[in-house]
């Protein structure tokens, strides 16, 4: 008798175990698909936006609060999605996107000439790069692209418009 209890209190330990590690592992694997979960920033500490575009060497930076909150909030409209390694070499042709003049990179930062808090990189009014702020600067940076819903290319070209008109 006492063999049978053992037995079952066995295998219900290793049920849970292995019930534990499935639910351990989803949890810790959830996709992110929201930008102030890829890079999340306080929108009150976010006092300078600098924006560079293609081979331009000097960037232009903004202080204007209404600005900055425009561009945050059309960030906020936009689902993303994880780049596989593939997409990303792809899309970033070995890094010559960036030195095309219809790329943009926006940098967020809480003071001027500060650290980055978030980096944007516009690569067309379709297109829209956000890295990983909680994987910048520890071995490869994991990336998202904007997702190709209605709601989320309206506002990827409504940032791609700020962007543009600011560096005219």
């Amino acid at each position: 008798m006492q063999e049978v209890i053992f037995v079952k209190s066995k295998k219900l330990m290793t049920l849970s175990i292995i019930f534990l590690l499935i639910v351990q592992l989803t949890g810790c694997s959830r996709e992110k698909s929201a930008a102030n979960e890829i890079a999340p920033v306080d929108r009150d500490k976010i006092k300078m936006m600098s924006i560079k575009y293609g081979n331009a060497v000097p960037n232009k930076e903004f202080t204007d609060t209404e600005q900055i909150n425009n561009l945050l909030d059309y960030l906020n409209d936009i689902k993303f999605s994880k780049m596989s390694i593939k997409q990303e070499e792809e899309i970033f042709d070995k890094g010559n996107v960036f030195y095309l003049d219809s790329t943009f990179l926006i940098q967020l930062m809480e003071y001027t000439h500060g650290v980055s808090k978030a980096e944007i990189i516009l690569i067309s009014e379709k297109e829209l790069v956000l890295p990983d702020s909680e994987t910048m600067g520890k071995g490869r940076t994991v990336s998202y692209i904007n997702m190709n819903d209605n709601s989320s290319l309206n506002a990827v070209k409504k940032i791609y418009s700020l962007a543009k008109e600011a560096m005219d």
